[in-house]
């Protein structure tokens, strides 16, 4: 029997949730029944290289010199012979100026659309990985009798454009999301398709997570003390510069701890800024992208995600696999992934909340103790849930 052919779509393989759910996918595919090619829009990212040799990379829709900004861009695109591209690049800056999420993504694609080339084969199936750009390009620029999207995030909460994108909606075959909060958002939004929206958690494997976090764990000082962890794209989703007046007032307090974010984004300079004008450098280290971010949750004391929306977050997926206990802001889906005051604490989405949650698992450490033998109870690992994605793929 022939392999199916697969093509799956996604922006790039930078150090997000979406990037590593990805890769883990990929990692965990049947390659002796499908055939899998995988076509980003920039080669380019850290996960790169975790990609499973057995997956064949196709050229990037966009060159290298598109990620640069503008000024750089344009000027380098022209020179490497990409005219075209460095008018489309010229375009999507001014597309991109305002507005919402969804507005803006909206704008863009209209631009890009008119330069980005189309898939070169036929699929059986084509899965695209994340919303916006890369369900855009499936449904429009794909030939395939199935079309599958993935949509991350709560859609309400995400600002994407709803008329929009109802129309690509239409054209899928399935649209998965990570969990029953965010396909409860995605019925809200589109009642008339609700018979296409699946669930397909992130997929944790326990075992190998904890194989990874056996490395050391280099927090490039000589703190002692209690060590509290996000992973997260420096973004306004994330809500870092919720917490930064916590963790002033937790220090006002006289409380000894560090901050330490794993993670890059548009939003560092603003952030570095805001922690100048509070005064908490000595509290706050920016760690950048780290390929094993485990042995980081392993050591730390406490991991905090004060975030603003989230679908299902795979960094608290894995600081649970991990046992470590874990603060959350009240975003939408929260409560899906934790049960607040047996496992972890879900506290208000303001500075206050945040500050007053962390003071409360920094002074109690036997409830620091209560909940992680408490995440320690359940084995997290759904390798199996890959078999939802193959029905899809096969039209069941």
């Amino acid at each position: 029997m022939s392999k199916k052919r697969v093509l799956f779509i996604n922006y790039s393989l930078h150090s997000g949730g979406i990037e590593k759910s990805l890769v883990t996918v990929l990692s965990l595919f049947d390659y002796e029944k499908y055939e899998v090619d995988l076509q980003l829009f920039a080669n380019d990212g850290l996960f790169l290289s975790r990609v499973s040799p057995k997956v064949n990379l196709l050229p990037p829709l966009f060159p290298a010199e598109y990620k640069l900004n503008i000024r750089q861009a344009f000027f380098a695109l022209i020179k490497k012979g990409y005219p075209r591209i460095a008018l489309c690049r010229l375009l999507v800056t001014f597309a991109g100026l305002r507005g919402t999420m969804g507005d803006r993504l909206t704008r863009m694609w209209n631009v890009e659309k008119c330069f980005i080339r189309p898939a070169q084969k036929e699929y059986d199936a084509v899965v695209a990985f994340m919303e916006g750009q890369p369900i855009y390009y499936a449904v429009t620029k794909v030939k395939s009798p199935i079309k599958i999207g993935f949509i991350h995030g709560d859609y309400t909460a995400m600002g994407l454009c709803r008329d929009f994108d109802r129309a690509f909606i239409g054209k899928l075959n399935a649209l998965c999301t990570v969990s029953e909060s965010c396909k409860t958002a995605l019925e809200d939004n589109f009642p008339e398709y609700s018979d296409r929206f699946h669930v397909v958690y992130n997929i944790i494997s326990s075992t190998f997570m904890r194989q990874m976090a056996e490395e050391p764990a280099d927090f490039e000082d000589d703190f002692i003390g209690a060590r509290v962890l996000s992973i997260a794209r420096l973004s306004h989703q994330k809500g870092l510069d919720i917490a930064l007046p916590a963790i002033a007032a937790l220090k006002n307090k006289g409380l000894r701890f560090k901050w330490y974010i794993i993670g890059i984004g548009p939003e560092k300079e603003s952030l570095e800024a805001m922690i100048r004008e509070l005064d908490i450098g000595d509290y706050v280290q920016f760690m950048g992208e780290r390929p094993n971010p485990y042995p980081y949750l392993k050591a730390c004391d406490i991991y905090m995600q004060p975030s603003r929306f989230e679908g299902k977050s795979i960094a608290v997926d894995e600081a649970m696999v991990m046992c470590r206990p874990i603060l959350l802001t009240d975003f939408s889906t929260a409560a899906d992934q934790i049960d607040s005051g047996k496992n972890g604490l879900i506290v208000r989405m303001d500075s206050e909340g945040v500050a007053a949650g962390l003071e409360d698992l920094l002074l109690h450490e036997e409830k620091r103790t209560e909940f992680s033998q408490a995440l320690a109870q359940c084995d997290y690992t759904n390798e199996d849930e890959i078999q939802k994605l193959y029905a899809l793929i096969c039209g069941r």
